[in-house]
């Protein structure tokens, strides 16, 4: 079973370790955009759009080394 993270809990990390960052959804992914990268591909969460999904903690990994916000997000959240 792989870990799960709130969406919200990724909103405050984001809001923490990328200010200023921008979010846009999609069909199905939230595009994630800052310090001049764009990250295209964060679940929305199991069928579609919801308040506060749970999403696969790797995703929200790949996301924060793409970044280059990682070490920050790692302080910020539980993302073993």
């Amino acid at each position: 079973m792989p870990h799960l993270t709130p969406l919200l809990e990724i909103w405050r990390m984001l809001e923490a370790c990328a200010p200023g960052h921008q979010r846009r959804a999609s069909r199905e992914y939230w595009t994630i955009k800052y310090d001049g990268k764009s990250y295209r591909s964060l679940p929305m969460g199991p069928h579609g759009r919801r308040v506060n999904p749970d999403i696969e903690t790797g995703h929200v990994r790949s996301m924060a080394r793409h970044l280059g916000i990682l070490e920050c997000a790692q302080r910020t959240m539980d993302l073993t």
